[in-house]
């Protein structure tokens, strides 16, 4: 199992298989997704030292916004096969996915990368996805029972040298046997998103690194990761914790907030926001009209991610105070990753090694 140590604060891209990315915005310069972008940002993030690529598990958009997007495993598979150190994940929704033949997918994968994989496990909830598949979608606590069994007949085939049987509720599998094993004798990091409870748990019990998005006041934080972080070692995991960020970085916060503004708010893609939120039961009836609105802007500007904007100093602060609350790892959006990016590794990357967060 890998976990990335080499940085004290681990830095990934996410999103940029999708059209839009995170940004659910019509701004003219918004991300394409095409394959070569996606290689030169692959290169760009490897040659920076960025320490991952996180790719959306997308089967559908929401209207125009994400509506182009690549399969996340032949997508890690290309990545890893372009680049030399960074990680590149596969967003796998487990339903969609037969646990011995995705078993040997990762591993290919895992092998063209000389052991970059990782696993990002999803247990799903956008139903209009798996209806297009014709995959009936279990309700939310069965999803992660069916999702128990998925991770154990994977792990099984990555880690047993004979061949195994498993005799599950939702899978039956008979002298089980694949090799190659992963790259060199260690599984691939597994992540895995813990919004509700069960998800929590799930990821608690399963993960290397819990992902879960930042619903709470920063003052709050540090019990939140913490509690997290004990709910692994009760089944004796030490885990890590990261969340996701969208950055909006330029020479002043004046000039920051004016782009996110810009992009979030004037430009934003309403209907797409609009229809992400009620997809994801946000929409809450006791939301005032002002509340609504605010979340929806926090939705256009990164698909509900924690918005990092300001200067430099700033955006360095930023993550500094993060990574002390306990976060381990931050997967970032940009409007437009191959534009935004090289600002942030000639300003932002260099302030985080002098603040002993980066190597």
């Amino acid at each position: 199992m890998r976990r990335m140590e080499h940085n004290r604060l681990r830095l990934g891209l996410f999103g940029a298989n999708c059209s839009g990315g995170l940004a659910i915005t019509t701004a003219p310069e918004r991300w394409e997704a095409s394959w070569d972008n996606n290689v030169a940002l692959a290169r760009m993030a490897d040659e920076a030292g960025l320490d991952f690529m996180l790719p959306l598990g997308r089967w559908r958009g929401y209207g125009d916004h994400n509506g182009a997007n690549f399969e996340t495993l032949t997508w890690a598979a290309g990545i890893l096969a372009s680049t030399k150190r960074i990680a590149a994940f596969g967003t796998v929704h487990v339903p969609l996915y037969n646990p011995v033949v995705v078993a040997k997918q990762m591993v290919t994968a895992d092998h063209i990368g000389q052991g970059r994989f990782g696993l990002n496990i999803v247990c799903g909830w956008n139903i209009d996805e798996f209806n297009m598949a014709g995959v009936a979608l279990n309700q939310h606590d069965r999803r992660y029972d069916q999702g128990q069994e998925w991770i154990d007949i994977v792990n099984a085939a990555w880690r047993e040298p004979e061949p195994f049987d498993y005799e599950g509720e939702f899978y039956q599998v008979r002298q089980t046997h694949l090799m190659p094993k992963p790259y060199g004798g260690d599984r691939p990091m597994i992540v895995c998103a813990g919004n509700s409870d069960r998800g929590r748990d799930f990821a608690a019990r399963n993960a290397d690194m819990m992902f879960t998005t930042l619903r709470v006041e920063i003052e709050e934080l540090p019990a939140t990761v913490s509690a997290l972080k004990k709910a692994a070692r009760g089944y004796g995991n030490e885990i890590g914790v990261f969340t996701n960020v969208t950055v909006v970085c330029r020479p002043t916060r004046k000039e920051a907030e004016e782009y996110y503004h810009y992009y979030a708010v004037e430009m934003a893609d309403r209907q797409a926001a609009e229809n992400m939120v009620v997809g994801r039961g946000l929409d809450k009836r006791d939301l005032s009209e002002q509340a609504f609105d605010k979340l929806l802007v926090r939705t256009a500007g990164g698909h509900g991610a924690l918005p990092i904007i300001g200067d430099p100093d700033e955006v360095t602060a930023r993550m500094v105070q993060l990574n002390e609350c306990g976060i381990d790892a931050l997967a970032m959006g940009f409007a437009n990753y191959l534009d935004h990016l090289p600002y942030f590794r000639d300003e932002v990357l260099p302030r985080l090694a002098d603040a002993g967060l980066r190597t």
